[in-house]
């Protein structure tokens, strides 16, 4: 009993005084990773060269401002270590993605939430908070399709993605709801019944609710493999004023951080062709500007029919579509409204248990090492201590590695038409 306590006191003590090196770290890591090539969105570059770390960075804030997130995350060993591993990553956006696919939590998100973005202590900022304007907001590639939210009334998934950075993480399921209908609204009332099925939205009402989800491959030292699964949920505004150059815009928050987006509908099926939405972006959080394009089809699959015209539509836009990921949707293995699933492109891979989004237990993950007692408690600590230390750009290299571009799926053709003698496999 002795032995456990002083385990628990010594894990809790490291794990405190690695918070505030690793929120330090973390300052820095943010400052130098803007001069980085590898991210070419990344505006924090100039700021970092124009401002000092002292002008940047309040540390008094931390303490004041956001002690209880602070306490929070350093009582929660994954929230450490997803700092120190974010700090690692030095700017990187895909080794940082897998930080968070391994270590994201709700306490991870809210101390970045708050530190960031609601108290200021770290002012990286380089946007103004806000959406653009329905018409200073960049303009589309390509002329838009006119669109209502009855236009993408229901649920959808997305099958091919254009920015490998934030579009082709695997199982995309979108669902978009009239916003209202009592407590929660029409989303919401859909969840509690169980219901599968597509919601709608009313065509008397600009706004609707978009919930979103996805998955990453969360793969920890020493344990099996899992899938972390992460919702959020938006609220789309269609645009109506007249000269607006965006269909909608929306804002939400990810990994704690808020973002806004323009939205723009290109390009939309033909009554004859299976449904699809082609979806063009820009947005920006208070540290960046993006843009990217994917496509919706109804079922987790790549709509046959439409692909010549989705290829046609991508290339009128200025994108490569055998550059665009295919996603991997596997996932929905089972059939879509009574019809015969189709075969994925993917490989299935072996099973993982689903980790929810959820808020995590205090101590450390490190947990479920073993039982009670001193030599589990060391045992924790130094498998704590090798994910502190561990290089953590290989994990966010093999999410990304599993991305496949159309250019390497054998059904289609370089102008979308179905390969008749292929197979659903990839090169």
């Amino acid at each position: 009993m002795g032995d456990a306590g002083v385990g628990t006191s010594s894990s809790a003590s490291w794990r405190s005084a690695w918070l505030s090196g690793g929120l330090a770290i973390l300052v820095a890591a943010v400052l130098c990773g803007g001069a980085r090539p590898a991210l070419a969105e990344n505006e924090l570059a100039k700021l970092a060269s124009e401002k000092s770390t002292a002008e940047l960075v309040k540390p008094g804030c931390f303490a004041t401002s956001c002690k209880q997130e602070v306490e929070a995350c350093g009582a929660n060993g994954d929230c450490v270590k997803g700092l120190a591993c974010s700090a690692k990553c030095m700017g990187d956006a895909q080794c940082t993605m897998g930080c968070f696919a391994r270590y994201g939590n709700p306490t991870l998100d809210r101390v970045l939430q708050c530190t960031i973005e609601d108290a200021g202590c770290i002012q990286i900022a380089t946007q103004q908070p806000g959406a653009d304007s329905p018409f200073d907001a960049p303009k589309p590639p390509k002329a838009l399709v006119k669109a209502t939210p009855a236009t993408m009334s229901g649920k959808w998934y997305k099958v091919l993605g254009f920015n490998p950075n934030y579009d082709c993480y695997d199982c995309q399921k979108n669902s978009f709801a009239a916003k209202g209908g009592g407590k929660g609204g029409a989303a919401a009332a859909a969840k509690a019944s169980g219901s599968e099925v597509a919601m709608t939205v009313s065509p008397q009402t600009q706004t609707a609710v978009v919930d979103v989800e996805y998955t990453m491959p969360r793969q920890r030292l020493g344990m099996p493999p899992e899938t972390f699964h992460a919702k959020l949920t938006e609220s789309l505004e269609f645009d109506s004023a007249p000269g607006a150059v965006r269909t909608a815009h929306t804002e939400g928050h990810m990994f704690g951080l808020t973002f806004w987006e323009n939205w723009y509908l290109i390009g939309a099926n033909q009554p004859k062709e299976p449904e699809f939405r082609f979806v063009y972006y820009t947005g920006k959080t208070l540290q960046n500007r993006y843009e990217g394009a994917f496509v919706y089809a109804r079922k987790p699959e790549l709509p046959q029919g439409s692909m010549p015209a989705i290829y046609k539509i991508a290339r009128e836009a200025g994108l490569d579509p055998q550059r665009a990921c295919c996603i991997d949707n596997s996932c929905f293995g089972a059939p879509v409204d009574g019809a015969t699933a189709t075969p994925p492109l993917f490989t299935p891979v072996a099973s993982a248990e689903t980790i929810e989004a959820a808020p995590a237990p205090a101590p450390s993950s490190s947990a479920a090492a073993g039982g009670g007692g001193v030599f589990s408690s060391m045992r924790a600590t130094f498998r704590d201590l090798e994910e502190l230390l561990e290089d953590p750009k290989p994990a966010g290299e093999a999410i990304f590695a599993k991305q496949r571009p159309m250019s390497e799926v054998r059904e289609y053709d370089a102008n979308g038409f179905r390969v008749p003698s292929a197979g659903l496999t990839l090169n």
